[in-house]
């Protein structure tokens, strides 16, 4: 696939442990230059605001994690870009929150077939498809990491070029049958496109 051009922040998974110490600061400190922050769920509010103090929200993209509350970016003006297509220098992205539905309460859990029903009804042919979960990987993990078939479901439908994640607490890289390039993040990454 060609370069896209695009010089990316991405951070998830951090579950509160930016909030304390310099972690944040020493990651930041290293990067020159950037085009966007992607925030892709499960990092807390007191973050968010330690990120806010270093990155501009207008160059602040997120989607929430399945350990999100629903107002987690409404409060401070970060732009949530869940079923969401919005273009880049010209790359088109889109993105969607949360994960499968392995517990009750306020967080974006789906089923495999609600995660089907929002892929299809989602804008079509981005370029780098944004998530909080992985795609559905036959139970790979346990239920709760083993991914969501709607995922699966658009990165095949529109041959997306990168498909960049967390929630797996893992960090990788690799690129699936169909030739889509992925990412997954857990922690602060850099990385261009």
């Amino acid at each position: 696939s060609k370069k896209l051009g695009i010089k990316l922040i991405i951070i998830s998974d951090t579950h509160g442990d930016l909030a304390f110490g310099n972690k944040f600061e020493n990651f930041f400190f290293d990067i020159k230059e950037y085009d966007l922050c992607m925030i892709l769920g499960d990092v807390n509010e007191y973050e968010t605001d330690k990120i806010l103090h270093y990155i501009p929200k207008e160059k602040i993209v997120a989607l929430r994690g399945n350990h999100d509350r629903l107002d987690v970016y409404d409060k401070c003006g970060i732009r949530n870009v869940n079923g969401d297509l919005f273009e880049f220098k010209g790359v088109k992205f889109a993105g969607v929150e949360g994960s499968f539905r392995y517990k009750n309460g306020e967080f974006p859990l789906y089923t495999h077939y609600e995660s089907l029903l929002l892929a299809g009804e989602m804008p079509q042919k981005a370029d780098v498809f944004l998530s909080h979960d992985c795609m559905f990987k036959e139970s790979k993990y346990d239920a709760a990491h083993s991914g969501l078939a709607g995922i699966t479901y658009y990165i095949f439908e529109n041959a997306v070029q990168w498909h960049i994640h967390g929630h797996i607490h893992k960090s990788y890289q690799g690129e699936y049958v169909n030739g889509t390039r992925e990412k997954s993040v857990y922690g602060c990454e850099y990385l261009e496109i």
